[in-house]
């Protein structure tokens, strides 16, 4: 699991997996390891360090981020207003009384950042950090389950119980949050690796004989340390403290007398963690409530969230329900941009999307564990077993419901929750099998694999991809190569650099139309590029072209307008990788490109699918010419 985890980190990443010299100095012309304050960036759009900037300023005695806010941020009348601090601002910092803070928790600053850069005055890679996190919550999670193992009614094979164990470290998005590790994923890897300890600790207490109060006592600070991650991590404290109370409630004689101090050992570290990030905020923001989002530079769609009844349906949609987009080509499944159900304008105000898929379409194993119930009788005489998973169970249902209530929606918002939800339903899977009779178990067994491929399949497709299908573009050979292993059928098989040849005519109509349509597209998402025309105030025709959805390759050119059709002509030439637009016979622009990726399938006319978008030409098209060589069908002439 640790190569998979170092794999995929770097796979959207440049030729260097972890960055070990930050370049920080120079990008906050920071002067040095003592510095305490740089001047503002030259590029203020990305988000940069921001961990490494936390652990100098702890290392230096202070909660203020080791950066001067840029003048003009200062002199705006107000600073949090989305347009007039967008060319000024540090994104997704907490501004507050002329100085930078970070909104995300401390823990990861506390654990790994502010010490490696004690000890070495260097900076400590997100990626790295990210990856240490992941792998630790992955052992304490495996580890969870294999010591739960023996309780179970029946024995389980050593096949299905290394699919389990696959799916524990591979089917719960941690590696699809790993594509692209920085701040944001820094924050939720640590919250996983702290919940997945206290779980663990929280079992070893329940189980063990000797030094239970140092099992309950760490289980503590681990879900204490949680929620300097992710405040909403405290619902994890609540029930397991609620646990804890339930199985001390009527103990064996023996251990009666240490029933309460197991209890005091778990929450006195926990309530420290909690007077620790309460006075952190009021050092701050002199409110030991405010965790800094009303003070958030950002986009006011995201800016001071709070929960809604209203954002509940939407959310429980998103994280559950909403389908991934199936696709013939590699990686196979696609994230979507899409209203529920495929509405219209049902979401509420100031609801932030980002594209996502639920549950149900990529784990459908984590489903399983909404047959808890059912095993009540299975753990009659087990009740520390089913009390133990039913704690973890209600913490995932109601982290689930306040990820859905805040109206801000992102795929790696689900590690908080699905890695507990496919735990649990492995757990209950396993125990069903033991009701089950010969031939019945040995379907049902086939079922539960299918089950647990499938999920692993589906997230490490959605891991490839990412969020921004990093992959193809820092490494497009590597992703043709690895694409065609998994592409038999030619026609979906991507190729990298063809000889294209298209040529179409469009129908336009008088008046024209202001929208920006889609006129000839090749590729998706990362490997995308797409031709599209808009119409102009002053009755001519832009026509733009641009590569993938994240990238900056943009070139414009205006065309005198008119209706009817117009013949349009695209070229792509491998020898010097650019494209040629013509238009009714004229050249009217050149582009050169870092490279061009289509499969032949992905080549359409009039519609560019990317983020399941469903928006087309909605004119006449006439198709003239399609080709497309591979440069080992040029090679060959």
């Amino acid at each position: 699991m640790g190569a998979f985890y170092y794999w995929i980190i770097g796979i959207g990443a440049e030729p260097q997996r972890f960055a070990w010299n930050s370049g920080l100095e120079k990008y906050y012309s920071l002067s040095g390891p003592t510095a305490v304050k740089g001047s503002y960036p030259v590029s203020s759009f990305t988000v940069n360090g921001y961990y490494d900037l936390l652990a100098r300023a702890f290392v230096n005695g202070t909660l203020v981020l080791p950066v001067n806010p840029h003048p003009k941020l200062l002199a705006l009348r107000n600073p949090w207003d989305e347009r007039a601090n967008e060319p000024y601002r540090l994104l997704d910092l907490a501004f507050y009384q002329n100085h930078y803070y970070l909104y995300h928790g401390a823990t990861p600053a506390v654990l790994l950042f502010a010490p490696w850069y004690l000890l070495t005055a260097h900076d400590m890679p997100e990626n790295f950090a990210t990856f240490l996190f992941a792998l630790a919550g992955y052992f304490f999670l495996s580890r969870l389950f294999i010591e739960l193992l023996p309780f179970l009614s029946g024995r389980i094979s050593v096949l299905l119980v290394t699919f389990c164990l696959l799916a524990l470290g591979i089917a719960q998005s941690v590696p699809f949050l790993l594509h692209r590790a920085i701040v944001y994923e820094v924050a939720i890897a640590c919250g996983f690796c702290c919940l997945s300890a206290g779980f663990y600790f929280l079992f070893r207490w329940l189980n063990a004989f000797r030094r239970r109060s140092l099992w309950s006592g760490l289980s503590g600070l681990s879900f204490g340390l949680a929620i300097g991650c992710r405040p909403h991590f405290g619902l994890a404290a609540v029930c397991a403290f609620v646990f804890l109370l339930l199985m001390s409630d009527r103990p064996p004689r023996f251990l009666q007398m240490f029933t309460r101090k197991d209890v005091f050992a778990f929450g006195i570290p926990m309530i420290a963690c909690c007077l620790a990030i309460a006075a952190y905020n009021y050092a701050r923001f002199g409110n030991p409530l405010e965790f800094g989002q009303r003070f958030q530079l950002g986009v006011a769609s995201y800016q001071n969230v709070r929960l809604a009844l209203e954002n509940v349906a939407p959310g429980l949609y998103y994280l559950l329900l909403c389908p991934p987009d199936l696709v013939p080509e590699f990686p196979f499944f696609r994230l979507a941009l899409r209203e529920p159900f495929d509405a219209v304008h049902v979401l509420p105000a100031r609801y932030f999307l980002e594209p996502t898929g639920g549950i149900l379409g990529l784990c459908p194993i984590a489903f399983i564990a909404i047959l808890t119930p059912l095993c009540f009788r299975r753990f009659r005489d087990r009740r520390g077993i089913l009390v133990f998973i039913s704690t973890m169970l209600v913490f995932a249902i109601g982290c689930m419901l306040f990820l859905a209530a805040i109206g801000l929606t992102s795929q790696r918002f689900e590690v908080d929750f699905q890695p507990f939800l496919v735990f649990v339903a492995c757990v209950v899977a396993c125990e069903a099998l033991a009701t089950l009779q010969k031939w019945s178990k040995m379907f049902a067994t086939i079922g539960l694999a299918g089950l647990l491929l499938y999920s692993i399949g589906a997230n490490v497709a959605l891991a490839v991809q990412g969020p921004y299908d990093q992959f193809v573009q820092a490494s497009p050979h590597t992703y043709v190569t690895l694409a065609r292993w998994f592409s038999p059928f030619e026609r979906f098989r991507p190729i990298e650099n063809p000889e294209l040849r298209l040529q179409a005519s469009f129908d336009f109509s008088l008046p024209c139309t202001p929208e920006s349509e889609p006129l000839i597209s090749t590729g998706e998402f990362g490997s995308r590029y797409l031709l599209s025309e808009e119409c102009s105030s002053d009755g001519r025709l832009r026509i733009t072209s641009e590569t993938s959805v994240q990238s900056t390759e943009t070139q414009t050119i205006d065309v005198p307008y008119s209706a009817g059709l117009n013949f349009v002509g695209l070229l792509y030439t491998p020898e010097d990788r650019t494209v040629t637009i013509s238009w009714n016979g004229n050249v009217v622009l050149r582009q050169p490109l870092r490279f061009l990726i289509t499969a032949p399938s992905q080549i359409h006319f009039g519609w560019d699918p990317t983020l399941d978008n469903k928006a087309t030409f909605p004119r006449r098209i006439v198709v003239y010419q399609q080709d497309l060589a591979s440069p080992q069908a040029i090679s060959s002439r």
